[in-house]
C-alpha cells in the first residue's frame, strides 16, 4: 500500500494527576527527519517517541508537540545560580554605564527566562514509568490516526498517478502507430541521398551509400525507445502495491522514462507531419513525467 507522506494525528493519554497530550503534523521529506517539541523538564522521554515514529514510517517530515500536565505533590524546582549571576552582573553593568533608574529585584529576576525549572530528577523509578507509557501510548494513538490520514491521501494521489499513466499509454499508442511510417520515410529519403551520391559512387567504392545507409537506418529506429518505455510504465504500476519506499522508486523509474522520451524527441525531430505527430505525443507524456514527478515527491 502506497501512503502519502502528508498528515496530522493528535492522541491523548491520562492517569491520576497526569495528561499528556501528542500531536504529530507530517510532510514529505527525501529522509525521516523527525522534529519534537517537548517541555524542558520532560526532554529524556524524546527517545519513547522517535522510536515509535522510527518503526511506523521511512519517509517524512514530522513535527511532533507534546503537552504534559502533570499535578505533582511534591514539586522541586532548579534554579540556574550561575544564570542568575550572570544576568544581575549584566544588568549591573548597564545600570553602571548608563542613566538607567530603579533596582534589580527578585521579580525582575524571576520573569528572565531559563532562570527557574521544574526538577524531573527526583522524579521515583514509578513515575518514570508511568510518564512514559502514557506518552508512549498517546504517541501511538496519534501515530494510529496520522497514518489513517496518509493512506487516505496515498489513495488519492494513487488515484491521480493511473490517470496519468493512462495518458502515457495513450500517447505511446500514438507514437507507435506513427512509427510504423518511418521505414517507408526514411527509404524513400535514402533513395534521393542515393540519386544525389550517384556521380560519386564508383569512386569511393560505395563505402558513403554504406555510411548513409546506416546513419538513416539509426536514426529511424525508436524501437528500442519504446520498448523500454513500456517496460518502464509496467513496473511503474507494479511499485503501487510495494510496502517499503515506493516513491523512491518512483522517482527513479520516471527519471529512465523522461530519459527514453527525450531520446525519441531527438530521433523524430525534423520529420514533417510525421514526426510532428510524434513529437507532439512525446511532449505531452514528458509533461506527465512531470506531473508525476511531483505526486511522487510526496510519497513515502
Amino acid at each position: 500500500m502506497i501512503y502519502s507522506m502528508t498528515g496530522f494525528g493528535s492522541g491523548r493519554a491520562e492517569a491520576p494527576n497526569l495528561a499528556v497530550l501528542v500531536e504529530i503534523k507530517s510532510v514529505n521529506h527525501r529522509y525521516l527527519d523527525v522534529h519534537i517539541k517537548i517541555p524542558g523538564e520532560y526532554q529524556n522521554f524524546e527517545n519513547v517517541i522517535r522510536q515509535k515514529i522510527s518503526n511506523a514510517f521511512k519517509r517524512g517530515r514530522l513535527d511532533v508537540f507534546v503537552r504534559i500536565d502533570y499535578k505533582r505533590e511534591n514539586i522541586k524546582l532548579d534554579v540556574n545560580e550561575e544564570l542568575i549571576r550572570a544576568y544581575v552582573k549584566m544588568l549591573s553593568g548597564l545600570k553602571a554605564a548608563y542613566p538607567i533608574q530603579g533596582e534589580v529585584t527578585l521579580d525582575m529576576i524571576t520573569r528572565l527566562p531559563g532562570l527557574v525549572a521544574v526538577s524531573t530528577s527526583d522524579l521515583s523509578a514509578e513515575e518514570s514509568d508511568l510518564i512514559a507509557r502514557k506518552i508512549g501510548e498517546a504517541t501511538s494513538a496519534a501515530l494510529v490516526q496520522l497514518k489513517q490520514m496518509r493512506i487516505t491521501e496515498g489513495q488519492s494521489l494513487v488515484a491521480d498517478i493511473d490517470r496519468r499513466l493512462s495518458s502515457i499509454e495513450r500517447h505511446l499508442q500514438t507514437i507507435l502507430a506513427h512509427s510504423k511510417d518511418f521505414v517507408e520515410h526514411y527509404r524513400q529519403q535514402l533513395i534521393a541521398r542515393v540519386n544525389e551520391l550517384a556521380p560519386q559512387l564508383v569512386a569511393d567504392s560505395g563505402h558513403r551509400l554504406e555510411t548513409e545507409a546506416l546513419l538513416y537506418a539509426e536514426r529511424s529506429d525508436i524501437a528500442e525507445e519504446t520498448t523500454r518505455l513500456r517496460s518502464h510504465l509496467d513496473q511503474f504500476a507494479g511499485l503501487k502495491n510495494l510496502e517499503d519506499e515506493a516513491g523512491k522508486r518512483m522517482d527513479f523509474i520516471l527519471q529512465e522514462m523522461n530519459r527514453e522520451v527525450t531520446t525519441i524527441l531527438s530521433k523524430t525531430s525534423g520529420l514533417n507531419e510525421l514526426g510532428a505527430n510524434i513529437g507532439q505525443a512525446a511532449i505531452e507524456i514528458k509533461v506527465e513525467i512531470e506531473k508525476l514527478r511531483e505526486q511522487v515527491q510526496n510519497l513515502e
